[in-house]
């Protein structure tokens, strides 16, 4: 597997606080031996309040400093990753990009720049990879891989630009797996080939999106090194994030399905549902959190959408505190205002909602 040199790449894209933003920007041309002297200088010269700079060097260094767990541009099976307290995650589920949610990724988007968490997990799905399966197309629907990367490349980066977060991490599941299962049936001695200087697979997902080492993000994949459900992360040894092994029809039911399993709270998407639960065991509490989707159900790839599935769009927003991962599952809600059915959610005293253009 790569791994990440670029300690430069990551101090520059460190978290800040709203408050800090500008702060970021000035640390370039401060020559300082503390940080109280180069936040004082920082307030001073942007006329911002000192403790809140402060806060946000400091962020900055122990999110830069962590121990290791994003220098990677793949990983194979569960990545551990330890944050420290503070650190803000969001949780983006399937989106399944060409056939996203377009007005509805507008209103998560502003959330993100409101946010700004540290770190993004994309739990798989991201992109759909029509282009390669297996599923016979719906009339005058035209397949075409190389659109279906671009697209997902730009929203990718898009999602890293505007939540400014220090790293992103990329689940690798059974729709990014149609890529490998598309070559290694007619062709799998190619599949295997692998970058002479990389040494990773010529054409593997992550390299056919054109992402390299020392870029912000890590794509996880399962043991063998391919997508399928074997990969995830474990934060800080309290919360395990993958795609899903098991489908329950209610909400909320297949990922305490999948705690019942491992015996670790589990937070994953997969079956489109949003649900939580939460339950005192011999162990402690385990909680479940099945996170949604962001799909546009009437797209022609999501022919087998229907009422029945019980989909449930959403999207999962946490914070480090005392060790542990606080994470909520926010519902996104279809409102009629004034004759006019928008999707909306809330966060804090904010009212997100859908963009009609």
């Amino acid at each position: 597997m790569s791994t990440r040199k670029s300690t430069e790449k990551r101090t520059r894209k460190s978290p800040e606080k709203s408050s800090g933003k500008s702060a970021r920007k000035s640390t370039k041309t401060i020559r300082s031996s503390s940080v109280d002297d180069a936040a004082k200088k920082i307030a001073k010269v942007r006329n911002l309040d000192l403790e809140s700079v402060k806060q946000a060097i400091i962020d900055a260094i122990r999110i830069a400093n962590l121990d290791g767990s994003y220098k990677f541009l793949t990983f194979a099976g569960i990545l551990p990753v330890s944050l420290p307290d503070g650190t803000k995650i969001i949780i983006l589920p399937d989106i399944h990009v060409p056939a996203h949610n377009k007005k509805l990724l507008w209103a998560v988007l502003e959330f993100l720049k409101d946010f700004q968490p540290h770190i993004v997990i994309l739990i798989g799905d991201v992109a759909d990879v029509f282009a390669l399966s297996r599923w016979p197309a719906p009339p005058r629907v035209v397949k075409n891989m190389q659109k279906e990367l671009d697209q997902t490349r730009r929203l990718v980066d898009k999602i890293i630009e505007v939540s400014g977060c220090v790293h992103l991490f990329y689940i690798m599941v059974n729709h990014e797996d149609r890529a490998y299962r598309y070559l290694t049936d007619p062709a799998s001695g190619l599949a295997n080939i692998v970058d002479f200087n990389t040494r990773e697979p010529i054409l593997s997902f992550h390299g056919l999106m054109g992402y390299k080492p020392g870029d912000p993000v890590t794509f996880i994949y399962d043991l063998q090194e391919k997508g399928g459900y074997g990969g995830g992360i474990l934060v800080n040894d309290d919360l395990e994030f993958h795609h899903g092994y098991i489908v329950r029809p209610n909400p909320g039911a297949s990922p305490r399905a999948d705690a019942d399993r491992t015996g670790k709270s589990t937070a994953h998407g997969h079956t489109h549902r949003a649900g939580m639960s939460a339950r005192e065991t011999a162990v402690g509490m385990v909680r479940a959190f099945e996170l949604g989707h962001l799909v546009d159900p009437e797209h022609p790839y999501m022919g087998y959408a229907n009422l029945l599935n019980n989909w449930h769009p959403a999207v999962g927003a946490g914070q480090i505190v005392g060790g542990k991962v606080h994470l909520k599952v926010l519902p996104i809600k279809q409102v009629t205002t004034n004759g006019q059915t928008r999707y909306k959610f809330t966060f804090g005293k904010k009212v997100y909602t859908q963009s009609d253009r």
